[in-house]
């Protein structure tokens, strides 16, 4: 509904009406709207507020109506409108910053406050400059709030003046929130005067230890934190705990030794058992700082801590390295710690742990996690295993190969390759069981172990199983084997039934390097299936190079789009010339993926062979292969881009190209 009066009071009206009329403001000059704006931003209802909001931005807010809008932060009457208000100023931003530097000298201090407030919200470096000079407002809430507004800024340079009014103003409130803002905005160095001062006092102790950690870079930062790190007060000694760590890692290297020395003097004196009963799942920042400590100063009693950090991805690096500083500690206390862990994640954890740096006698924990309750652990200790030289674990190992869990079963086996040359006899007789079974993922299975231990023979019956899974597998894994042997055990299975299977034997003949499959990958050209050809393509190319372009020159008429990629990638890895002006010559021809991939071949190689398509490009139907163009097109003289863009630009709809030209032509 459109109403001819916008100023006619709507108030008594339902909220869905007075919505409306708003929006419909929108067509209205601001001169004459703007009281019934001004009164919508006081409406009852949000959605009519911002709607209010919404349409003054759209109108452009002059300098009068910026002082009016600033003018109602002092409706006591109204909340609404004064928050509606304080997002409009906001969302104008800078604009908005001298008309309200202004009201920072204004006697009602709330006002102020409001002030100050949306100053820190529009943050930028001339809402800076009003919020230092609003440090020294004689209001408290006003002062704090302002270096609350410093402090989501994080701007360096009023680091000074925070410690400046830390030092003019002593209530505690103000310090709270200077001491947090210049966490925020200072930089490590020497310990300021004031900070050392107010450390002294318990009400602001943890506050000052959370600054430290950003502003402390001395050893007198480092003897105050040790100090606060062993009080009886929980959040206190936490507090400085997570900064210590933060003042160890920014000390100059000249002094890092001396630092160390101190905290392991710490550590019986209360350190190491606040660092250990800190460390729980859940607090990243504490568990971090914990994590740092103990590990630089890598004394065995933290080894437990250490290897519970390792089921965390993102301190489980720091936990490693402290762990391999303590050294032989850490290793022979693992059985104990393994055994008390309670979580599946930390046993499987130390197993990879145990997997990439563990000792021989370390091989006891894994083979007690080969029979753990959890398959993650399971698995993790399989593949753990393969670094463990222990007799016992292959036949722990061939147990697992019945396991209900294939992420167990897949890490066994991969184990026991390792073991194939070791234990050929125990592995060899597990694999036999496997061919024979009625279950294809055993036989699938056993693949891996024959590949492993080199027998062909037993290679070349599973390619003739009756489940293609099988005989996949089988083809997949008998490039493994010898050269010769593989390829000619693979050779015959290029005509299997399932296109899947040819797929793998055409892939793995590539691998096995042997020239006598070339001819026999010749004739898989001509197979019915598209990715059969483009498998045996890519293996052809790997085996002969260059004198593989006939083929690839015969493949590329064959407008099979899987086909053409494999041919698109192989000009590019031959650098052939030839197939490049092939590409060229077809290239209205083309489409999708295998269009855009030519065009960044001939934008490559030989630009002149892309400029006469240009304009089919740019108007092409779909949309990507248009962004393409217009990316391909930078090497164009200037005068012809900006022409063919230009034009581009007026027909185009599509918002991505649109951008993307615009950014082709500089318009940001």
């Amino acid at each position: 509904m459109i109403i001819s009066d916008p100023v006619t009071d709507s108030s008594e009206y339902d909220e869905e009406f007075r919505y409306r009329v708003v929006r419909e403001l929108r067509t209205v000059p601001l001169e004459e709207s703007r009281e019934a704006l001004f009164d919508a931003l006081g409406d009852q209802s949000w959605r009519v507020r911002k709607q209010a909001i919404d349409v003054l931005l759209s109108a452009g807010i002059g300098e009068d109506i910026l002082q009016q809008l600033t003018a109602f932060l002092s409706d006591d009457d109204n909340a609404g409108l004064r928050n509606a208000v304080a997002e409009l100023l906001v969302r104008i931003g800078g604009r908005a910053v001298p008309v309200l530097t202004s009201y920072l000298f204004d006697t009602d201090h709330d006002v102020r406050k409001q002030v100050v407030d949306i100053l820190g919200a529009i943050g930028n470096r001339e809402a800076c400059k009003a919020l230092v000079l609003a440090l020294s407002d004689s209001d408290c809430n006003v002062a704090a709030a302002a270096a609350e507004g410093l402090g989501s800024i994080s701007d360096p340079d009023t680091a000074t003046m925070l410690l400046q009014q830390l030092e003019n103003r002593r209530e505690p409130f103000f310090s709270f929130a200077a001491l947090e803002a210049l966490g925020k905005t200072g930089s490590p160095g020497p310990l300021p005067l004031i900070i050392r001062q107010l450390v002294g006092q318990d009400v602001l102790k943890r506050a000052v230890y959370e600054c430290m950690g950003r502003i402390g870079g001395d050893m007198e930062a480092v003897e105050l934190l040790l100090e606060g790190s062993i009080s009886e007060l929980v959040s206190v000694h936490q507090a400085a705990i997570c900064s210590l760590a933060q003042v160890l890692q920014q000390l100059e290297d000249s002094i890092q030794v001396t630092a160390d020395r101190r905290v392991k003097k710490f550590l019986n004196q209360g350190l190491l058992e606040h660092l250990i009963n800190a460390f729980k799942p859940g607090n990243i920042l504490l568990n971090d700082a914990v994590v740092t400590i103990l590990a630089r100063v890598a004394d065995s009693r933290g080894v437990e801590v250490l290897f519970r950090a390792l089921a965390d991805n993102r301190i489980a690096s720091k936990a490693e390295r402290g762990l391999q500083k303590i050294g032989d500690n850490a290793f022979t206390a693992v059985d104990e710690i393994f055994s008390r862990t309670e979580e599946p994640a930390g046993r499987a954890a130390i197993c990879s742990f145990l997997g990439r740096y563990g000792k021989p006698y370390n091989s006891a924990t894994i083979r007690l996690a080969l029979e753990d309750s959890s398959a993650q652990v399971r698995a993790t200790a399989a593949f753990a295993a393969a670094g463990m030289n222990d007799p016992e674990i292959p036949a722990l190992l061939i147990r697992l190969l019945e396991d209900e869990h294939n992420i167990v079963r897949d890490s066994a086996i991969n184990t026991l390759q390792r073991y194939a040359e070791s234990d050929a006899k125990l592995i060899s007789e597990a694999a036999e069981r496997m061919l024979h079974s009625t279950e294809s993922i055993q036989r699938r299975s056993s693949a891996a172990l024959f590949a492993a231990l080199q027998n062909g023979e037993r290679l070349s019956q599973l390619l003739k199983d009756e489940d293609p899974s099988v005989r996949e597998t089988a083809a997949r894994t008998a490039g493994k084997l010898r050269f010769k042997e593989g390829c000619c055990y693979l050779i015959p299975a290029l005509v299997d039934e399932n296109a899947d299977v040819r797929i793998a034997v055409a892939e793995t003949l590539g691998y096995c390097g042997d020239v006598e499959a070339v001819s026999p990958i010749r004739l898989s050209l001509k197979d019915t299936d598209p990715w059969v050809k483009a498998a045996a393509l890519r293996s052809l190319v790997q085996l002969v190079g260059e004198d593989a372009l006939p083929d690839l020159l015969q493949c590329w008429d064959s407008s099979e789009e899987v086909v053409q990629l494999v041919c698109l990638e192989s000009f590019d890895l031959i650098k052939s010339m030839e197939g490049v002006k092939a590409v060229s010559r077809d290239l209205g021809q083309l489409d999708g993926e295998v269009l855009k991939e030519a065009i960044k071949l001939l934008h490559r190689y030989d630009f002149s062979l892309l400029t006469p398509w240009f304009n089919y490009i740019i108007n092409h139907p779909e949309w990507d292969v248009r962004i393409a163009g217009v990316r391909a097109c930078d090497l164009l003289a200037d005068n012809e881009r900006f022409a063919l863009l230009h034009n581009a630009l007026n027909t185009e709809k599509n918002d991505l190209v649109m951008a993307e030209i615009r950014l082709m032509l500089g318009w940001n």
